[in-house]
């Protein structure tokens, strides 16, 4: 049966969007009707939750600021519909996406809106999100269309099994889609457009970026962690290789103390890898 309107709820995280939320929440309850709209307000400090219930939205709000990746968190928790649909409040995202995202979602458990080349993108982000696709598609061992995209919907069922995994901030995206690609569940990405934001980004690329690849990093060691323990042993061993030649050509034929100490430590991180393995294989089975 093809997913309808009725059986989704949309999420809106919004801090500080009284410039544009009102216009979001009534595009939205024109375009899909039937919708849950929720709007979860993190903290702000104008007039976002007035506006957002004055133009028809479910308003939950938290009295203190707490992060993007908290303010869906809440979301998908008051809700019972059978999908939930993430949207932005800054009037970034087009609402027929929305409904593009919909109709496609039936039999998945993720389906993402991938942002093509015509979309806005600030000129100094650009830098950051080639690095930040390169170092996400070499871990995730797989082409990622869009890592962070926002607008997104998932079977509500499948997400609250990785929500406790879920940060609190603005890597709830990149979090989500490693989750769900790396469990091999049901995913697909779909082409939209996005437009240039209403108002001021929260979003400073120069604190969330490392923060983000660190944050790739713990979920691959999470979810696939030989993907990181075995290059980095590999390379360990390969020294130690060459530490031994050298210290048979130059080093009067004895076993150098850097050679040992490689030899060491490529097995240890090698070894190490292997256990983190089988805790890994054990979460898996536990959410499949």
């Amino acid at each position: 049966m093809p997913v309808t309107a009725e059986s989704v709820a949309i999420i809106i995280p919004a801090f500080n969007e009284e410039a544009a939320i009102e216009g979001v929440v009534r595009s939205l309850r024109e375009s899909i009707a039937g919708a849950e709209i929720i709007v979860v307000d993190d903290g702000s400090t104008d007039s976002t939750g007035e506006k957002a219930e004055k133009a028809g939205a479910r308003l939950i709000s938290h009295q203190i600021r707490s992060g993007y990746g908290s303010a869906l968190t809440t979301g998908v928790r008051h809700t019972s519909r059978e999908y939930v649909l993430f949207f932005d409040g800054d009037g970034q995202h087009r609402v027929d996406d929305a409904g593009r995202l919909i109709e496609e979602c039936t039999g998945y458990d993720m389906v993402v809106g991938a942002r093509t080349a015509n979309s806005h993108t600030p000129a100094n982000r650009r830098p950051g999100k080639l690095l930040l696709r390169w170092f996400s598609n070499f871990l995730a061992g797989t082409k990622i269309p869009d890592l962070n995209s926002g607008l997104r919907i998932f079977k509500r069922e499948t997400l609250l099994l990785y929500l406790h995994l879920m940060p609190s901030g603005f890597s709830f995206s990149t979090t989500s889609t490693f989750a769900i690609l790396k469990s091999r569940r049901r995913f697909k990405f779909i082409p939209i457009t996005v437009r240039k934001r209403i108002g001021k980004s929260t979003v400073r690329q120069w604190r969330h970026g490392p923060a983000t690849i660190m944050l790739m990093l713990r979920l691959i060691v999470l979810f696939e962690p030989l993907k990181v323990f075995l290059p980095v042993s590999m390379l360990l061993f390969l020294l130690s290789i060459s530490s031994f030649i050298i210290d048979m050509t130059m080093g009067g034929g004895g076993v150098g103390d850097t050679t040992v100490l490689l030899v060491l430590s490529s097995l240890t991180i090698f070894m190490f890898g292997l256990l983190c393995d089988q805790v890994s294989a054990m979460r898996r089975e536990k959410y499949d």
